[in-house]
């Protein structure tokens, strides 16, 4: 389950039905995270589905979460998307709104929290757990701890961060939250952005604040020292359950990332 994953880790699904590409990033990430997050066409693009990666995933003994976006679905598409998650076994959704998809219209039946509050119920008999995403590092804080206590009290038992640059930033979002995220598993995540365009596509998401010491580390091309650095610190900060990593292609390079916080945990670098 969620509550015990240690490091987590999501891959972007591939645009074509090919599932050598999905089974070989499984592969590089099956020894070193805990859970393997499937991203929902990510980026707004039409990728392969998650539910194909679940199977996928088991191939190999991964245990999965499924992100599942309101974007695209009316609510009878997406209790058809938690009960595939539910009988294919993954551990639990991760419930989005999703990323702009261009010309594609949006779907405004349900929003994120409201989905979180119907997972339970829809996956029944099976016990599916539900996640949030919150980015700590938005000009609103007050907004986003209430965005945040909407879904904590809609039965979300783990968040997942938007991705950490600044770890004082993140510590002070933490302590304010902490009555909200007890019992919750809170996964702080970290991006390997390895040039500086990534670091420039990267910053230009909503509450993306990258320091100008890491814009320079990004873009002189040690985005993935930076990333094991920060996971390395992460892992000693209260408040932090878990390390999610967001690989964007360097599913090789996630090991070592992964790897970082767990052996600052004290936990061996590869999983048993």
């Amino acid at each position: 389950m969620p509550t015990r994953a240690l490091t987590s880790a999501e891959i972007s699904l591939p645009g074509t039905a090919e599932p050598v590409k999905v089974r070989e990033r499984i592969a590089l990430l099956a020894d070193t995270v805990d859970i393997v997050g499937l991203t929902d066409n990510h980026a707004g693009q039409a990728r392969m589905s998650p539910l194909a990666a679940v199977a996928l995933a088991r191939e190999q003994g991964v245990r999965t979460i499924v992100h599942v976006s309101c974007r695209d679905r009316n609510r009878l598409a997406l209790r058809s998307q938690v009960l595939g998650a539910a009988a294919l076994g993954s551990e639990g959704v991760l419930c989005v709104q999703g990323d702009p998809a261009g010309e594609a219209p949006p779907v405004r039946d349900l929003k994120a929290t409201e989905l979180i509050g119907r997972v339970w119920e829809w996956a029944a008999p099976r016990t599916l757990e539900a996640g949030a995403v919150v980015n700590p590092f938005v000009d609103d804080a007050d907004r986003e701890l209430r965005l945040l206590e909407r879904k904590v009290a809609a039965g979300a038992s783990f968040v997942q961060s938007q991705m950490v640059f600044d770890l004082d930033r993140l510590a002070r979002f933490l302590e304010r939250a902490a009555d909200l995220l007890a019992g919750v598993r809170f996964y702080a995540s970290v991006a390997l952005l390895r040039s500086g365009r990534m670091g420039e596509r990267a910053a230009r998401l909503p509450g993306v604040v990258i320091p100008e010491g890491a814009e320079r580390a990004i873009a002189r091309g040690d985005g993935i020292e930076l990333a094991t650095r920060l996971a390395s610190e992460l892992a000693t900060l209260d408040g932090v359950d878990a390390l999610h990593v967001f690989p964007l292609g360097a599913e090789r390079e996630t090991r070592e990332v992964a790897g970082a916080f767990r052996a600052a945990r004290g936990m061996p670098a590869r999983r048993p």
